[in-house]
């Protein structure tokens, strides 16, 4: 008997959107699982998209690859759901130091140095350039864009799903009982609740807490995010985004007065307009001690896990995600660099 599904996603941030949505481009049977946590990691990103980072000006690892693959997916995204979510533009890098611009001396193009930093905006005696390729992404209005179409097509259910209780493997494929389910393949893109999964154990999670502001700026105009140590990314009128910290101790998603205090802290060290904090969110981010992201199979059952995106969601989902998918149905090989191995 052929199951429900062929495949069942379980969560429904940037990784599962990405799968569910490469697998139904594929013409499969797909049911997308999620708790609906506000605190997860893609509730509360700014889907920032950046080429360099770090005082030493380190170039995103797999960018140019990940970033062409990323810009054709959000558009086409963007046609399928009628929701404008991607801004492809550059972005801002303002330096902290004479030291970190003689850095980028060796590493950026001096055409991109110093344009347009406006000095009745922001306090830049080092100056900076323009990051580029760069983007943001409205992650909770995409996300929300695709919850909506999965429900239309009734191939979306709000579920917590539990990995121990709830996952029962068969010769055939997966039942999930309490759902009353049977499928070909369950995909674990839970984020960072998956490092209770039992089922995928030797995920080397190394989970980062991140905090958010949410501004008002009234007077500041301009239209690129702008980072130096914390970042500022624009809203819409006079409402910004700025963050964030990275906290490895803490694994709540509960805002902290520390967290605000630094980052209002490094706004002010490049700001010189007045701000007023209307918003302060948290997150858990599902950061790997690999600093890439994994995926892969189980050795012996039909599961299948995506996850470690990090920071770095917006830019790695598309790519590991059609990857994923790839595998999955056409058994083209895991690139080794991100390939999970575990043997159980």
């Amino acid at each position: 008997m052929a199951p429900d599904f062929e495949f069942v996603v379980v969560g429904q941030g940037l990784a599962g959107t990405a799968v569910a949505w490469q697998l139904r481009r594929r013409g499969r049977r797909v049911l997308v699982l999620d708790r609906g946590d506000p605190h997860a990691a893609s509730r509360v990103a700014a889907g920032l998209i950046t080429p360099y980072t770090g005082r030493r000006v380190a170039r995103t690892w797999n960018l140019d690859h990940c970033f062409n693959i990323a810009v054709g997916y959000y558009r086409s995204s963007q046609a399928e759901t009628g929701a404008t979510v991607f801004h492809h533009a550059p972005a801002l890098r303002l330096f902290a130091g004479a030291a970190e611009r003689d850095v980028a001396r060796g590493k950026i193009d001096a055409t991109r140095f110093d344009r347009g930093i406006d000095p009745a905006w922001f306090a830049a005696p080092h100056g900076g350039f323009d990051l580029t390729p760069a983007a943001r992404l409205d992650v909770p209005r995409f996300l929300d864009a695709y919850r909506a179409l999965f429900q239309e097509h009734h191939a979306y259910r709000a579920f917590d799903l539990d990995p121990a209780a709830d996952v029962e493997p068969t010769d055939a494929g997966v039942r999930l009982p309490r759902l009353g389910v049977t499928a070909g393949w369950v995909v674990f893109c839970e984020g960072a609740a998956g490092a209770g999964n039992p089922w995928f154990p030797a995920v080397p999670y190394n989970l980062a807490k991140g905090e958010i502001l949410t501004l008002r700026v009234p007077g500041l105009g301009e239209p690129r995010p702008v980072h130096r140590g914390v970042w500022l990314a624009p809203q819409g009128g006079d409402v910004f985004l700025a963050g964030s910290t990275y906290d490895r101790d803490d694994h709540t998603p509960t805002p902290t007065a520390a967290g605000r205090a630094a980052i209002e802290a490094g706004l002010r060290e490049f700001s010189k307009l007045p701000f007023e904090v209307i918003g302060h969110r948290a997150g858990v981010r599902p950061v790997l001690t690999t600093t890439r992201p994994m995926l892969g199979v189980h050795p012996r059952h039909r599961l299948a896990v995506l996850t470690g995106l990090g920071s770095k969601g917006a830019l790695y989902a598309p790519t590991y995600g059609a990857m994923l998918v790839d595998h999955l149905t056409d058994g083209r090989p895991i690139d080794a660099a991100v390939r999970l191995v575990q043997s159980q």
